[in-house]
C-alpha cells in the first residue's frame, strides 16, 4: 500500500511543478497582480482536494499523470476563494502569513510614496479582488491543459462546464450564506442553514474532485449516475466532518499550527454547529453569557478560556466531536463501497487523518 505521507508529499510536488512552470501567470500584468496570483497557491497548504481527486481518478483505473492538471486546478480554484473569503472575513492571517490583501496593502505602502491609509486599504482590496478573479481563469486554463495530455475533448469541455456552473453557482451560494448569517441574529439560524452552507462552501469543491477524478479515470463525466451519487454523499459526510473539526480548531487550535487566529468565528459572530450545540445546552444565563463574547474587539487568553469552559462545560464541544467521529465513520462507509484496492486505502486512511488534524 503507499505510504499516506510520502503520497501526500508527491502530490504536493506535483501540483508545485505545474504552479511553478505554467505559463499562464506570466502573462498577467502589473507584475505585483502576477505575482499575487501565485502567491496563495505556492504557499503550500493541505492540497486536500488534488490528493481526492488524483486517489480517486487512480482508485478508478485512471493515470495519475493525466490528470495532474485537474488536481492543480481544483488547488486554483481553492485559492481564489481563500482570497476572497479573506477580505470578506477581514482576516488578516493565512497560513500563518499575511492574507493577500494585506500583503497589497503593504505594497502599495512600499511603492507609492505619500498614499493614504486609506488608499493603502483601498488598493490592497481591489487588487487581491482582481487576484482571484484571475485565478478563475487560471483555473479553467489548468483544466483545459488535460487537452495537452491526450484527455478527450468532449470530457474535458464537460468538465469546464461543470466547474464554471455548477461548481461556481454552488460554493459562492454557500459563500453568501455564510456572509449573511454574519448580519443574521446567529440564534435564529438553524443547524439545517449552517449545513447547506457546509455542503455548498466546503462540499461543492471536495465533490468537483472525487467526480472529476473518476471522470477522468472512466473517460467520461455521468453527473446523475449512481456511482456519482455515491461519491456525493462522501463528498458532503467528508466536508462536514471538515468543517465540524475547523470549528473546534479555531477555538481550542494552537495559533501558530492552526495559521488563523483563535476565536475569528466568534468575533465574526458566526452560527457555527459548535456555538448552536452549545446555545441548545446551555441555561439562560449560559447563553446570554455565550452572546456576550460575540463580536469583540480582542479574544485574548482570558476570553478564549472563557469560550473554551463555556463550550466544554455544557458538553458542546464533545457533542461536536462525537458528530465528527460519525460523519468519518459514515464517510469511510462510503468509500468501502468503491474498488477495493491500495488507493481506496489510501483514500480511507487520508479521510480518517484529514478530518481529525490537530492543524
Amino acid at each position: 500500500m503507499p505510504e499516506l505521507t510520502a503520497e501526500l508529499q508527491n502530490v504536493a510536488d506535483l501540483i508545485t511543478r505545474f504552479i511553478e512552470h505554467d505559463f499562464f501567470p506570466a502573462g498577467i500584468c502589473p507584475s505585483v497582480l502576477s505575482e499575487a496570483v501565485v502567491a496563495y497557491p505556492s504557499r503550500g497548504g493541505k492540497r486536500i482536494r488534488p490528493a481526492l481527486l488524483l486517489w480517486t481518478c487512480a482508485m478508478f483505473g485512471g493515470k495519475i499523470r493525466e490528470a495532474v492538471p485537474a488536481a492543480a486546478a481544483v488547488e486554483i480554484y481553492h485559492n481564489w476563494t481563500l482570497v476572497h473569503d479573506d477580505i470578506i472575513d477581514r482576516d488578516e492571517i493565512r497560513r500563518g502569513a499575511p492574507a493577500q490583501h494585506i500583503m497589497l496593502r503593504d505594497y502599495a505602502k512600499k511603492n507609492f510614496p505619500g498614499i493614504s491609509q486609506a488608499n493603502q486599504e483601498a488598493f490592497g482590496t481591489s487588487f487581491a479582488i482582481l487576484t482571484g478573479d484571475i485565478q478563475q481563469g487560471w483555473a479553467i486554463h489548468a483544466l483545459c491543459s488535460m487537452l495537452d495530455l491526450g484527455v478527450a475533448p468532449d470530457l474535458v469541455l464537460r468538465l469546464v462546464r461543470a466547474m464554471q456552473s455548477d461548481l461556481n453557482r454552488a460554493l459562492i451560494s454557500g459563500e453568501a450564506l455564510d456572509v449573511e448569517f454574519e448580519y443574521r441574529n446567529p440564534a435564529d439560524v438553524s443547524e439545517e442553514d449552517v449545513l447547506r452552507m457546509i455542503d455548498g462552501k466546503t462540499g461543492a469543491l471536495v465533490n468537483f474532485s472525487v467526480q472529476t477524478g473518476a471522470a477522468i479515470a472512466h473517460g467520461r463525466y455521468e453527473p446523475h449516475s449512481d456511482l456519482y451519487a455515491t461519491l456525493h454523499d462522501f463528498s458532503r459526510d467528508f466536508a462536514r466532518a471538515f468543517q465540524l473539526q475547523d470549528d473546534l480548531l479555531g477555538i481550542y487550535g494552537e495559533p501558530k499550527k492552526f495559521g488563523k487566529p483563535i476565536g475569528s468565528d466568534f468575533q465574526e459572530a458566526k452560527p457555527t454547529l459548535l456555538y448552536l450545540e452549545a446555545m441548545k445546552r446551555l441555561d439562560e444565563d449560559g447563553r446570554a453569557r455565550l452572546n456576550s463574547m460575540l463580536r469583540l474587539p480582542f479574544y485574548g487568553e482570558a476570553e478564549i478560556n472563557t469560550l473554551r469552559s463555556l463550550l466544554s462545560d455544557c458538553g458542546a464541544a464533545d457533542a461536536v466531536r462525537a458528530k465528527n467521529d460519525e460523519l468519518v465513520r459514515s464517510a469511510v462507509s462510503i468509500l468501502r463501497t468503491c474498488p477495493d484496492n491500495e488507493w481506496r486505502d489510501l483514500l480511507v486512511e487520508f479521510s480518517t487523518k484529514i478530518m481529525s488534524r490537530t492543524v
